[in-house]
């Protein structure tokens, strides 16, 4: 058999992707016996034009909330919407069985919005610009027995 091509690239395929999700999930399916994962979206769209503005994004799988995207414009901001969606997103993530909650933010987000609102910082990694961080955040959605 040869040696596999290695492929570098910045613009890789949806297909391509695809096929390496399938296959991860199928690991982990075997590995674990659950096949849970669903994504997560909360979007915040215009009422008379129904662009999209923002929102959130995330998935569920194996008792964890992961969000991974949030964003809101500045005249969005402030008005109590990104709390409703942070509470929409973990009351959805309880719904769906998981127990705890994940998520990063860079230091010039807004960490302190999620600490606010229960979330805990348990890592930091530095990253560019220098003198910057990603803040890596977790919140118990199940309190314990």
């Amino acid at each position: 058999m040869h040696a596999p091509l290695i492929v570098l690239t910045d613009t890789p395929q949806a297909g391509e992707l695809a096929v390496i999700r399938q296959q991860l999930d199928r690991f982990n399916v075997a590995a674990c016996g659950i096949d849970d994962q669903r994504p997560l979206a909360l979007v915040v769209k215009d009422p008379a034009t129904h662009e999209v503005l923002g929102g959130l994004s995330g998935r569920t799988s194996r008792g964890v909330l992961f969000i991974d995207m949030f964003f809101l414009p500045e005249a969005l901001r402030k008005q109590g919407l990104g709390s409703t969606l942070l509470r929409q997103a973990e009351a959805e993530g309880r719904q769906r069985g998981c127990h705890t909650g994940v998520l990063h933010t860079n230091d010039f987000q807004a960490p302190g919005f999620y600490k606010k609102y229960g979330w805990r910082e348990f890592g930091t990694i530095p990253c560019d610009p220098p003198g910057s961080c990603r803040i890596f955040l977790s919140k118990p959605l199940i309190a314990a027995d």
